[in-house]
Parts: structure tokens; sequence; C-alpha cells
């Protein structure tokens, strides 16, 4: 699982639009989500080594950088005395990871559940994401299966409207903005 994944847009369902509607993010965010996705890669950065697990997360909205250890739960204080709770598991470290979230939203509270796995395709490793989001208000639940395969070469700097590691857009207009603080990736990518 270490090493550095590019989203393989040509299979799975690699959109975040129905993640992003159970969510409650507006039509008008959620297409230019899609936007950026389409025109920007999506690359995950992973070093998972005994109990810890880190991802960088690197696309159009998001310049993330997370570190958890398993079975230890990290809490992130959001805006409005809001908190996010994330808890990462294993049965098998190295070969897959569980991260469960449970996140404010823009209309309630959102548990997302995202597994990474990898499996063998013919010579190729892939990883492959399983993101299932509930809206603890309205009971909708969505999944999305994404795929990622190795990437060699540079990764390049992130878009100006990537959020950073704290949820803050890296300017004051532009997808990150649009979306909100809310929006997380780790979900996401």
């Amino acid at each position: 699982m270490n090493g550095t994944w590019i989203l393989d847009k040509s299979r799975g369902s690699p959109s975040m639009r129905g993640y992003l509607e159970t969510m409650g993010v507006t039509e008008l965010a959620i297409e230019a989500h899609e936007k950026g996705e389409a025109e920007h890669e999506t690359i995950h950065q992973i070093d998972f080594a005994d109990n810890r697990f880190r991802i960088k997360k690197v696309s159009r909205v998001t310049d993330l950088d997370l570190e958890l250890t398993l079975g230890e739960e990290f809490r992130q204080n959001m805006p409005g005395d809001r908190v996010k709770t994330v808890l990462a598991t294993s049965e098998c470290p190295g070969q897959e990871v569980r991260i469960e979230s449970r996140m404010p939203t823009m209309n309630g509270v959102a548990n997302v559940v995202d597994v990474k796995s990898l499996v063998r395709e013919g010579d190729l490793l892939i990883l492959v994401q399983t993101l299932t989001i509930t809206n603890e208000l309205t009971g909708k639940q969505h999944t999305t299966t994404r795929y990622f395969v190795p990437h060699q070469g540079e990764i390049g700097a992130p878009a100006a409207t990537a959020k950073d590691s704290e949820g803050k857009s890296r300017r004051s207009s532009g997808v990150g903005r649009m979306l909100g603080a809310d929006m997380d990736d780790d979900e996401e990518d």
C-alpha cells in the first residue's frame, strides 16, 4: 500500500457526486468539484508502517496530510465548537485500512467509512477505495468505489483552490470555498 497512487478515472465510480449530494452540498459546488476533478489528477501518497497510517491527498479541492495511529481516535476541532473524529483500524496492516469518520457537514453530521485495500490484477497491484457516507439527519447513504493505480513521477503543486490540512482554502474564492470548510476529501480521494 505504500507509495503514490493516482485515480483511474476510467473505471469504477470516480465521481464524488453521490457522496457530495448525501452530504448536502449545493449543485453549483458539486459541478465545480466535478470540473476540478476532470481537469486535475487526484493523487494519494501513502505510508503505512506498523500501527501508523499516513496519507497525503492532492487534488483540485484538497491538499490534505493526515497521520493516524491504528486504534486511536483522532479529534479535530472545527469552527462553531464542532468536532470531527477519525478512527483507523486494519485487520491486515499494509494491505488494507478502514477509516471511520464522524464529521459535521453543512446540514448535520455525516458518518463515513473509507476502506482502502490492495487488489492484484494480473501483474499489477491496484488500490481500491470503497467510500460509504451516511447522512445522520436524512438517513441517506451512498457508496462510491474508486480505483487508484501506481504513479511514477512528479506530483506537482496542489491547485490554488485546494484546501490545506485544516480545511482552509488556499485563496478566498474557488471550489474549496464553494464546498465549504466542512467538505473533507478523506473521505474523498
